[in-house]
């Protein structure tokens, strides 16, 4: 552990207009259980939300400092979406750049993400000789990854949704622009483009945490099995979920026991009917993903829930 427990708790996310309402949900989620002596300082470095955006996010979220960093024309944002991954995503990799060298340590989170209870004990998570703490991703082939990559076994793969950050560290190291060169050198051969950067920099230089800073969906497959074998403590409910693939708790679709927890946080803000005329969401929709929350949860802590 650390000893400056009293100092604020960096958090970090990327963006871009069309996620904001899920950045705006990800944090009222950090903002609503946080404990009673957090304070945050909440970094945004974004890809065009625009001035006026920015002060209604500000506004929604009293009580925390937030800080906006705009993205113009930084190699970054000439890299490719993947898949359902907006370019702002890239924005991760230019940490280092673009915050204050003051910030000696940092949490990452993916906006599509919810966090549901206090992030003091991650924050002073002790992080030794490591550049980062983070959780495996369950849906990796280790060995396939470290061959092609020409990386020493044994490893581990982590998913980058969560990341803690020694930032001194990854300066020195230059571990960001290390991951952002392999992306622009070869944008088509890393099949999870900045994950799969990220984790080739940071190949045995990482920590793994508890599964329950970054629960996956993959931890709900065959019954459970993977949660049940990385999580020391089986908590009910997760301290932060990820959504994991294609398929998000604000789409119709979405069967994720969690989803309301999403909603939750949403409907407690400006955004929520913006996002339930765009995707054709009903209230009826929400009310499904909370009695599924209620009575799939209890099912998840004794392990045999199914999606």
């Amino acid at each position: 552990m650390r000893n400056s427990v009293d100092e604020n708790i960096n958090i970090v996310c990327v963006s871009d207009t069309n996620y904001v309402p899920h950045l705006v949900a990800l944090l009222k989620s950090v903002q609503s259980n946080s404990g009673h002596d957090d304070t945050f300082n909440v970094h945004i470095i974004h890809d065009a939300i625009s001035e006026d955006l920015q002060k209604l996010i500000s506004a929604e979220l009293r009580g925390m400092e937030v800080r906006w960093y705009s993205i113009v024309g930084h190699d970054a944002l000439t890299l490719p979406p993947l898949l359902q991954i907006s370019r702002a995503t890239y924005l991760r990799l230019i940490m280092d750049e673009v915050l204050d060298e003051s910030i000696s340590r940092l949490i990452y989170l993916d906006i599509d993400m919810v966090v549901t209870g206090s992030l003091k004990e991650l924050w002073q998570c002790e992080l030794g000789d490591c550049v980062c703490a983070a959780v495996p991703d369950p849906g990796i082939n280790i060995e396939a990854f470290a061959q092609k990559y020409n990386l020493a076994l044994p490893g581990q793969y982590f998913n980058a949704g969560m990341m803690v950050f020694d930032m001194q560290r990854a300066r020195i190291d230059g571990i960001l622009r290390g991951a952002l060169n392999l992306l622009l050198e070869h944008p088509s051969k890393f099949e999870y483009a900045d994950q799969d950067a990220l984790n080739v920099v940071l190949w045995g230089k990482w920590k793994q945490v508890d599964a329950t800073w970054n629960f996956q969906r993959e931890f709900m497959y065959d019954d459970l099995a993977a949660w049940r074998v990385m999580s020391r403590d089986r908590h009910t409910v997760p301290k932060i979920i990820h959504f994991t693939e294609s398929v998000k708790p604000w789409k119709a679709g979405e069967w994720h026991p969690f989803a309301w927890l999403y909603w939750k946080h949403l409907l407690r803000s400006g955004f929520a009917g913006e996002v339930m005329r765009k995707e054709n969401i009903r209230y009826r929709d929400i009310i499904k993903m909370w009695l599924k929350y209620l009575f799939k949860k209890p099912n998840l802590a004794r392990g045999s829930a199914n999606p």
